[in-house]
């Protein structure tokens, strides 16, 4: 009896430390910033493909609330599998999960704290080359390298839609280990920042629209 005493006082005192620690107002140097670098800083980091950078609680204060509802609709990171079903494990997942989730919610509702800057993790390397994904991942070159026509987009206007078709230079059936879309260069990735790519038979020419969203495709220099 004594003993099942003391364990249940053990049990009891700790249950309020445990309560608090797991309502602890989230904060952008402890709990966001971490999550923005495994997630979110590939693309949101300064002259990339993403119209912010989140590198920074200074970047990504001014946002907090668009993050909150991108965010809340699995809208951003963009990441379409669906979660329920299908195969889950993939090398380059960049969805958040329900936890991280959670996380942003509660920073954002609580005011989106900066936190103690001594908290921040050591800073996630800029990419500052247009190198392939799949030579970071170990797996070596591309075998084969299709290139679009150029394409010019104006300083200031709407997105559009470019829609080029290129040959595939192969005769003979071949096995594909991966396919990466990249712009030419590191600039490019201002601009370049949704990519669909389907094959177009032999005989059905007429299956892709050449043109653009808003109209012909400017003449490239």
């Amino acid at each position: 009896w004594l003993l099942s005493g003391v364990l249940a006082a053990a049990a009891a005192s700790t249950a309020p430390a445990w309560a608090q620690s797991a309502a602890a107002t989230p904060t952008f140097s402890k709990d966001i910033a971490p999550i923005f670098q495994a997630r979110c800083q590939s693309c949101h980091q300064p002259e990339s493909i993403a119209p912010m950078s989140l590198i920074t609680y200074q970047q990504a204060r001014p946002w907090a609330r668009s993050i909150r509802e991108r965010v809340s609709r699995r809208q951003m990171p963009p990441w379409h599998i669906d979660p329920s079903v299908g195969v889950q494990k993939f090398k380059n997942d960049i969805s958040l999960s329900d936890e991280q989730i959670d996380t942003i919610l509660r920073w954002v509702d609580a005011g989106s704290p900066k936190g103690d800057p001594l908290d921040l993790p050591p800073a996630r390397p800029l990419d500052t080359t247009n190198e392939w994904q799949g030579v970071r991942d170990g797996l070596g070159p591309p075998d084969l390298v299709i290139r679009s026509p150029e394409h010019n987009m104006p300083a200031v206007g709407q997105d559009v839609w470019y829609r080029p078709m290129s040959d595939i230079p192969i005769a003979e059936p071949r096995w594909v280990k991966m396919v990466e879309i990249r712009p030419t260069n590191l600039k490019a990735r201002r601009i370049l920042h949704h990519s669909i790519a389907y094959l177009v038979l032999n005989d059905d020419p007429e299956a892709v629209n050449t043109g653009t969203s808003n109209g012909p495709s400017l003449p490239a220099s």
